[in-house]
């Protein structure tokens, strides 16, 4: 009698560690596809453009803010931060270290995450009228 209640708080505690552990996967995942879909904005952006804008940067900082990043955790760089001709490919690139843990009692651990991002230039001088900068976050 005791060896099955044993058993099935065991079991219990299993499937809730399980449970735990792949709910944490699926933000780690979706973290990811988040900087991997930010990087590919800002490739295609500066594929527009020529290079990276004041407008990419603007909306990079914002990214940082919405998933709570900061100097330490959080690096972006890119391959034009002034204007290319036509035909040149333009890669961005953020890297974003994710703490994997579950608050503060249990130790968690630090998992990079990297995503690329890659356009081909389309840029003709003239066409627009904007600024250029270099990552600032």
């Amino acid at each position: 009698m005791l060896d099955t209640l044993i058993a099935k708080m065991g079991a219990i505690f299993f499937i809730i560690l399980v449970f735990i552990a792949g709910a944490l996967a699926l933000l780690m995942m979706s973290k990811w596809f988040m900087v991997h879909n930010e990087a590919q904005f800002i490739a295609r952006s500066m594929g527009k453009y020529g290079g990276y804008t004041t407008e990419a940067d603007r909306n990079l900082k914002e990214f940082a803010r919405e998933i709570n990043a900061d100097k330490s955790n959080f690096d972006a760089q890119v391959s034009a931060c002034s204007p290319v001709s036509w035909g040149t490919v333009v890669t961005s690139e953020i890297r974003y270290t994710y703490r994997f843990a579950v608050g503060e009692y249990i130790p968690g651990f630090d998992v990079p995450l990297t995503g690329r991002g890659r356009s081909v230039s389309t840029y003709l001088d003239g066409a627009y009228n904007v600024s250029y900068t270099s990552p600032s976050y």
